[in-house]
């Protein structure tokens, strides 16, 4: 990862890894504190949150393809990073009897659908999630997409274990 590097391009948050591969993360100027102006390294903390968030996915179970998985992680590391702090959400999603995460793998639902969340912080009774499945309907009008953030208290999150979370597709 020792020439890997953020950069931003078009007004979005861009990730180089090497010559021979560059990725558009999710995220734009109006999503990121401070999008980069220049190159910046991808640094020690950013490989750390990259490698921590790659056990837990893989250690969840879940059946990513390797492009899967290095596209869910790069968009982790890069909201992890970079992105604006979100406000909580909790009241668009169902309250959970068993809730938790498992791997900082949840499922969350409400009476439109259900998706797919990777838990990137966990702070006292909120957590700020990042969608993995393709969509999540929130409301009449509002919606996630893949990639997309949002604030949860804790007990809107069910665990996913690997019995459910080995028929997760991205």
């Amino acid at each position: 990862m020792s020439d890997w590097y953020w950069f931003s391009e078009n007004s979005q948050l861009m990730l180089s890894m090497g010559e021979q591969w560059q990725c558009t993360t999710a995220y734009g100027q109006q999503q990121i504190i401070d999008l980069p102006k220049s190159q910046q390294l991808f640094s020690l903390s950013d490989t750390e949150c990259y490698l921590l968030l790659a056990d837990n996915l893989v250690a969840s179970g879940g059946q990513f393809s390797d492009a899967q998985l290095t596209h869910i992680l790069i968009n982790a590391t890069a909201a992890t990073m970079f992105h604006k702090p979100v406000s909580p959400k909790s009241w668009l999603l169902d309250e959970i009897e068993s809730f938790g995460f498992h791997h900082r793998l949840a499922r969350v639902v409400n009476k439109f659908n259900s998706g797919t969340v990777l838990v990137l912080t966990d702070e006292h009774n909120l957590s700020t999630c990042m969608l993995i499945s393709s969509k999540l309907q929130l409301n009449e009008k509002k919606f996630l997409k893949q990639f997309d953030l949002i604030k949860l208290a804790k007990n809107r999150l069910e665990p996913l274990f690997a019995e459910t979370s080995s028929q997760l597709t991205a």
